[in-house]
């Protein structure tokens, strides 16, 4: 749905007011010039000035904290009463004080100076700006809603911006941390949160030289908090879960693991791989995490037949047939979950993931000899040394597929 409209030389967003509110507003429709002739730049301009009209209609129709929005009201009647009219200012400030006082009488003290605060213009809620920001981030939809996540969270906790500071959050985290956020998470949330804080200050909203999100949590990667880098499994576990899977009926389950367990790849490279993607010797890996990730990976001889069995059976365009997209366009969410069961069933720890599988490929390799800018050109890893990874355009097909055949697994 386009918001924008152009009017002789320019570009001005507009937003029809839903019925039900028009009369609150006193208007039909919203309309503000963007001052660009140029289409594309008017509608980045637009979304944050739509958003920030939206969040008006869903605050008339009383979405949100009701405190908050009596006192964004009484803010906009003092606004409205001219600076000459001492008796209407007067009237009003009485009024709103003796609102705050019935306020403290049925909530406490911090909830009638949240209301006065935010009545009398000397505190800013916190969810003020946080449509716009919203509306302009530009990230995968993944990412944008885990970033509105945290930063919902953080706005249900403090109601105002002027309760946000580095000791208050810091204070939060600890409260999340007692309530099991992982190291990890907080930092995540401290991040997120900073984004938001950052744009407020680019808003003038809040004061440039503050930064009440640095030097809080420090989480560390994934692999830190689970005590150290994911690990391999032996090949004989590796065969241990396929069988696993498969005597649990879970066929497809059972191929995944065999497919990565002789090609290294990813568990999303796999569950996205096309049919159109696979010929008889190789499979082509055409999204990946980094550049190093779009590769050509030989099939081995091992699961050639398999490869066959599931390429001819397809009946969706894909190597593993008949997987969900979650809402991010990800095929692997649901049968990674069943790996975790699966896995966690036959007595494995959390260090042991999926991407395990891949390591035990890289471990053998490498007891095999295969030299590690080999290894790393068959799993789509950067090349460990500058000479290979700048200049080198990567091993042959014929010299990958070699490498790969010295693998092994005791599947008897």
């Amino acid at each position: 749905m386009s918001y924008i409209e152009r009017r002789r030389n320019l570009f001005y967003a507009t937003l029809v007011i839903p019925p039900d509110v028009r009369e609150r507003l006193g208007k039909f429709k919203f309309i503000q010039s963007l001052g660009t002739p140029d289409k594309r730049k008017a509608e980045a301009l637009a979304a944050p000035v739509v958003a920030k009209w939206k969040a008006i209609i869903r605050r008339e129709r009383g979405e949100g904290d009701a405190l908050v929005n009596e006192a964004l009201k009484w803010r906009e009647v003092l606004a409205e009463i001219p600076a000459e009219n001492d008796a209407g200012l007067d009237a009003t400030t009485d009024a709103i004080v003796a609102k705050a006082e019935r306020i403290e009488a049925q909530k406490g003290y911090a909830h009638a100076k949240r209301f006065a605060d935010i009545a009398f213009g000397d505190a800013t809620p916190s969810d003020a700006f946080y449509a716009e920001w919203s509306a302009q981030l530009k990230l995968s939809e993944k990412t944008m809603d885990q970033m509105r996540k945290d930063v919902t969270a953080l706005l249900a906790h403090f109601p105002t911006l002027q309760e946000i500071s580095h000791q208050s959050v810091k204070r939060w985290l600890d409260k999340l941390s007692k309530e099991g956020t992982s190291p990890i998470s907080q930092a995540r949330i401290a991040s997120c949160c900073r984004n938001y804080w950052g744009y407020l200050q680019h808003r003038d909203a809040v004061p440039s030289d503050s930064e009440p999100f640095s030097r809080l949590a420090k989480g560390g990667s994934k692999r830190k908090a689970a005590g150290g880098s994911w690990e391999p499994l032996a090949a004989k576990e590796v065969v241990k879960l396929w069988k696993a899977a498969r005597e649990g009926n879970d066929a497809v389950l059972a191929d995944l693991v065999q497919l990565g367990a002789y090609s290294g790849a990813r568990i999303e490279e796999l569950c996205a791989l096309k049919v159109t993607h696979v010929s008889v010797s190789s499979f082509r890996i055409v999204d990946a995490k980094t550049s190093a990730g779009i590769r050509e990976v030989p099939i081995h001889s091992a699961i050639a037949p398999l490869v066959k069995r599931l390429k001819k059976a397809s009946t969706d365009g894909y190597l593993l047939s008949g997987l969900t997209f979650n809402k991010y366009g990800d095929r692997s969410n649901a049968i990674g979950k069943r790996f975790g069961r699966l896995k966690s069933g036959l007595g494995f720890g959390p260090r042991h993931v999926f991407h395990s599988i891949r390591k035990t490929l890289v471990t053998l390799l490498e007891n095999k000899g295969v030299s590690e800018n080999l290894a790393a050109d068959i799993v789509g890893h950067e090349k460990p040394r500058i000479t290979y990874g700048l200049y080198s355009g990567g091993a042959t097909l014929a010299v990958k597929a070699k490498a790969l055949e010295l693998v092994a697994y005791p599947v008897k």
